[in-house]
């Protein structure tokens, strides 16, 4: 009874014969595996280093100089081929100057006397003495440049009464007028003459009636004023001060004009 119970036992629970057959063949082929990759480390020899190069430094101009110092017949003969070339061409001609006729020229305002830089110095009146027996410069200042002498500059020379190579427009004064401003009677300002007839450096003097504005309105209408500078002796003396009255008064303005041998120059005090 326990023989069959022994051998019942072993049949159940016991491990088959084809199985552990089957482990037993594994075990054996990883064993063998895991040898030969032991013996394959043992084996294997690393590649041998690579040895770089030798650099090899190689100089030319040696060679170069010798073929230099000792050109071929060609080169002698294509060297001398162009030095005989540059011997024998012929200078580059210079061209003519052409004068090319224009007609271009400065017209100039009538009655424009064209200076140089000496006449300017000289225009520096208060430098000029009168000639013996003929009086002062002031005397002989002429009417055509203004009507003589009417006191002293701002910078201390003498001050001459201007008249107007072109009599300003009321266009160019009313733009100054301030809106609302009542108009006075006449204004006098000074000013330095320039080239062109223009006057610069203006100050105001007087005004009728006192307070009115209209020496301010004259000063900074100047700018557009035409005023003949005085002359001395015939010269004009561009640099030097007048004095400029203007009547805003039209009848006033018109009887002066008419009153002065048909010049419209500026009125003199009164």
């Amino acid at each position: 009874m326990q023989d069959v119970l022994l051998a019942e036992g072993g049949g159940r629970y016991g491990a088959d014969p084809r199985r552990r057959s089957i482990s037993f063949v594994l075990a054996l082929a990883m064993s063998l595996l895991l040898l030969a990759a032991l013996l394959s480390v043992g084996l294997y020899e690393p590649p041998a280093k690579h040895e770089g190069g030798t650099l090899t430094a190689v100089n030319l101009s040696a060679a170069a100089g010798d073929k230099s110092e000792n050109p071929t017949p060609k080169q002698q003969k294509a060297a001398q081929q162009a030095t005989h070339a540059t011997a024998t061409a012929p200078a580059a001609a210079i061209p003519p100057r052409v004068v090319v006729p224009t007609d271009n020229k400065v017209v100039w305002p009538e009655g424009f006397i064209p200076m140089k830089r000496s006449d300017f110095a000289a225009s520096d009146i208060s430098k000029l003495t009168g000639p013996a027996g003929t009086g002062s410069a002031a005397q002989q200042a002429s009417a055509g440049g203004g009507g003589g002498t009417a006191g002293t500059a701002p910078d201390g020379s003498r001050l001459y009464n201007a008249q107007w190579y072109r009599e300003p427009r009321d266009a160019e004064i009313d733009g100054y007028m301030r809106p609302g401003q009542a108009s006075g009677r006449w204004a006098i300002i000074a000013c330095r003459t320039i080239a062109d007839y223009h006057v610069d450096d203006c100050q105001e003097l007087d005004e009728s009636p006192r307070g009115s504005g209209m020496a301010r309105v004259l000063r900074q209408a100047a700018w557009q004023f035409l005023v003949r500078p005085p002359r001395i002796n015939g010269t004009p003396q561009v640099g030097a001060w007048v004095r400029i009255r203007f009547d805003f008064i039209r009848g006033k303005r018109n009887d002066d004009a008419g009153g002065s041998d048909g010049a419209s120059g500026p009125s003199g005090d009164g």
